[in-house]
């Protein structure tokens, strides 16, 4: 080995021993500041949150810096804060992009390394949380109105993923071991025709998503009591008509009764009054004189005269005497 050599060869280890005494002075630099530790995403209903534990031991009160990045450098969403999470909403992350998200500890101006995840999507990694159940009965019927999973955003469910539906079960209070099942209804409104009427019926309801294999858990249970069978028309129509009659016959009844209710007291006691004088004559007993003569007299004696009648005797009869009638 020449001398040229040997001057290469030192200047290299030279450089080979300043660049790792380089790395551990930062290391150890880096080292004054502990990771933050369990690094995750939490991801419901479209929002994004970025969450860590500090480091244990913490050296004191720690600072955080959280950013994210999709295509090109990290950006910066929260910087030099005491919470142990970082929201991350839409705008700027958008809910189709992949991302990688990182966080780092800081404390008296030392800093930790950055600790990462990555390859998180939106539309892909959030869970759907349960929907919401209100009931209504009508006519017999049950009503369920079924309401999309709470977001920031109003409406962004239906956005992002094209097919929604809701798998309802329903049953009779007290026996959910025999609850029917409805799969994947597009509606967010649909009629339980089929239930007993005046019986107290539960309903819950999940949100599925098939193109993304997406199922969320189960409303909390609603329950209702069913009212009475719808009434046929018909049967409607024949009640109104007979009420209509009977009041009709009541009410001519009524008239007729107080009508003449109202001429028979008319008649007993009229308002034209017969004189005074007339009323006395018509009470007073009989005293006209004939009629007193006529009760007071004796029965006439009959007066007869004997009367004697002649006739003429005809030629050649022989003379006789007449006799008396």
């Amino acid at each position: 080995m020449n001398y040229t050599q040997r001057m290469m060869f030192l200047v290299l280890w030279k450089i080979f021993f300043l660049t790792a005494l380089c790395n551990v002075t930062i290391s150890v630099v880096l080292a004054t500041v502990p990771q933050p530790e369990n690094i995750r995403v939490t991801s419901i209903n479209m929002d994004v949150v970025l969450e860590w534990d500090p480091p244990q031991p913490s050296p004191g009160n720690l600072t955080y810096t959280a950013q994210y990045r999709s295509i090109g450098k990290f950006m910066t969403m929260c910087q030099n804060q005491s919470e142990a999470s970082c929201d991350f909403p839409n705008p700027p992350l958008t809910y189709f992009g992949i991302y990688t998200f990182r966080v780092r500890a800081e404390f008296q101006g030392d800093t930790s390394q950055w600790i990462n995840i990555s390859e998180f999507s939106t539309d892909k990694d959030t869970l759907i949380g349960p929907p919401t159940v209100r009931l209504s009965s009508k006519g017999g019927n049950m009503e369920v109105h079924i309401q999309d999973p709470v977001t920031k955003t109003p409406g962004v469910l239906r956005k992002v993923y094209s097919h929604v539906c809701f798998n309802v079960r329903y049953w009779e209070e007290n026996e959910m071991e025999k609850a029917t099942v409805l799969n994947c209804e597009q509606q967010n409104s649909l009629v339980l025709s089929t239930l007993k009427p005046r019986t107290r019926h539960c309903v819950q309801a999940q949100v599925l998503i098939p193109g993304y294999e997406k199922v969320s858990n189960f409303s909390r249970a609603r329950c209702e009591t069913t009212t009475e069978g719808r009434v046929e028309p018909w049967l409607i129509v024949v009640v109104m008509m007979c009420s209509l009659l009977v009041v009709a016959v009541t009410v001519t009844l009524l008239f007729l009764t107080g009508w003449y209710g109202y001429k028979g007291v008319k008649f007993m006691f009229p308002k034209a009054k017969m004189p005074e004088h007339f009323t006395e004559y018509l009470m007073k007993p009989p005293h006209s004189y004939i009629f007193l003569a006529m009760q007071n007299s004796s029965q006439p004696e009959e007066k007869c005269d004997e009367v004697c009648i002649l006739s003429e005797l005809a030629e050649g009869s022989e003379t006789g005497e007449g006799t008396p009638l």
